[in-house]
């Protein structure tokens, strides 16, 4: 069943015990605050987690050009797409990849990525997400529309310690799980490498930190 963002936005209000809303648009108090910080909520969660219905795999265009400058070895420019949030997974184990405004910069041709796009389509949210989302908007909206503080640090509590763990634990059993690879995970235990390799049982997606 899909849900609304005035939906969402009104099971928050619900948790603060505040008055319900017909439309984000409407001119009241509640409506304005859920206005405000709902696009802002609803990213901030996407990026929590590399969610499965968010996920989109990219071949990058170049962008024409050589960057300014190159003593960080990066040497090619590619335009990131325009829904992009995150990036997750690259295709070469041992890219160099740097995200400087919305372009990637990178040693490497012929980039591939897999990254959590802007979803905007509720439609496309699962249950457990939106209930992560609808305790994380409660949290942001607590101290505008209640103005007690206290309130709003228990239901950031809720929204890390319960809903957003459940949420990814759902989320985490859609698809054959990252692997890593042994040596490459014992290695960076020893000196705490950030270069850790993932790979599925179909292709070789390579975690990414920048």
């Amino acid at each position: 069943m899909t849900i609304s963002e005035t939906a969402i936005c009104n099971q928050a209000l619900t948790l603060l015990g505040a008055t319900r809303i017909t439309a984000l648009t409407e001119d009241s108090k509640n409506a304005r605050a859920c206005n405000a910080v709902y696009e802002f909520v609803r990213n901030s969660v996407l990026t929590d987690h590399p969610w499965t219905f968010a996920q989109k795999r990219a071949a990058l265009a170049t962008v024409a050009g050589d960057p300014v400058w190159t003593d960080d070895l990066v040497t090619v420019i590619y335009q990131l797409p325009a829904d992009f949030l995150q990036l997750n997974f690259i295709n070469q184990e041992n890219a160099l990849v740097k995200i400087e405004s919305d372009k990637l910069l990178s040693d490497t041709s012929s980039l591939k990525i897999k990254y959590t796009f802007e979803v905007t389509d509720t439609s496309k949210f699962k249950p457990k997400f939106v209930e992560a989302l609808v305790a994380k908007l409660a949290a942001e909206l607590a101290i505008p529309i209640t103005n007690k503080s206290t309130f709003s640090e228990r239901l950031f509590v809720i929204y890390y310690e319960k809903k957003l763990p459940q949420a990814i634990s759902i989320d985490s059993v859609q698809g054959t799980p990252i692997q890593p690879y042994q040596d490459e995970w014992l290695n960076s235990r020893r000196i705490g490498s950030s270069q850790l390799v993932g790979r599925t049982s179909w292709e070789t997606w390579y975690p990414t930190y920048c």
